[in-house]
């Protein structure tokens, strides 16, 4: 059984490892081992964002609501040099930044999800979905808006079933480096 709750403190290598898990691809031009990925993201966790499915203890999913006035990660330059190595830890910085920074030009009645990811181990067993809709069941917004790549077809599929619509395709400048053409966007209304 999932338990879906605010995350803690105390979870946040444990929410740190399940992005790196579940962002994968992404970080492995950076680096393959996903654990020096979550220790150099770890610090850089806005915690209170976020929320954890559990199940028997264990993270088996993290998402993150964020909104106009604050996101749910900033990149952490010197913990990103101290377990990515100098290079790719700058690099990392640079290239993460935009990505985790950006400001949100939405209002504030609108919630960004961030960061849906779910433990290999724990993948396909409805946890995202259930994770998705407590977590958004608990906030004040009253819109939802996330991005998710063209070639994330699971995601894409999970999303629409919880009652997501595209509402904007924008092409990747270094879609082919990548690995994906385009980032959809896609909104929910609650009724």
């Amino acid at each position: 059984m999932v338990h879906i709750r605010k995350a803690k403190e105390t979870d946040r290598d444990g929410v740190a490892l399940c992005i790196a898990e579940g962002f994968e691809k992404d970080f492995s031009v950076l680096c393959k081992d996903n654990q020096k990925v979550a220790d150099g993201i770890a610090a850089g966790l806005n915690i209170e964002r976020f929320y954890v499915a559990g199940i028997k203890g264990d993270i088996a999913g993290v998402v993150a609501i964020s909104d106009c006035n604050g996101r749910a990660a900033r990149v952490n330059k010197i913990s990103l040099k101290k377990h990515l190595g100098f290079v790719k830890g700058l690099i990392g910085a640079l290239a993460l930044k935009e990505e985790f920074e950006g400001p949100l030009q939405y209002p504030i009645t609108t919630g960004y999800i961030e960061f849906v990811a779910v433990r290999k181990k724990y993948r396909k067993q409805g946890v995202a979905t259930t994770m998705l809709k407590e977590s958004m069941l608990r906030t004040k917004y009253q819109n939802f808006v996330l991005d998710v790549t063209d070639v994330n077809n699971n995601a894409i599929k999970c999303y629409m079933n919880i009652g997501f619509e595209e509402f904007e395709r924008i092409p990747e400048k270094h879609g082919k480096q990548k690995g994906f053409n385009e980032k959809i966007y896609m909104r929910y209304c609650r009724k």
